[in-house]
């Protein structure tokens, strides 16, 4: 599958952007860009943005579905949103 390079780049990393993709893909593997998108509150293009630099850290896979895009969590995305959501969780039993 060939990847489109986008001459935009993310300025400054908004982590909650960066949270809220992770968790939607951990609970919906498997979405295409444009459903992500919406789910997630964002511009398409930004949502693509950040979905490249997920691409770029490993954090994400694309594959290919009946001829459209799809996007899944990579192992190592899972087991940052495990590690993540057992750190929120140790935070509220104290």
């Amino acid at each position: 599958m060939e990847k489109t390079i986008n001459k935009k780049e993310i300025r400054r990393i908004d982590w909650g952007v960066v949270k809220r993709l992770v968790k939607f893909l951990y609970y919906n593997s498997g979405i295409k860009k444009t459903n992500i998108a919406l789910k997630c509150n964002l511009a398409y293009n930004k949502c693509v943005l950040y979905l490249d630099w997920l691409e770029t850290i490993d954090l994400i896979q694309r594959a290919d579905h009946d001829g459209y895009e799809i996007i899944r969590l990579t192992e190592r995305g899972t087991d940052l949103y495990k590690r993540k959501l057992n750190e929120i969780k140790l935070e509220l039993k104290s």
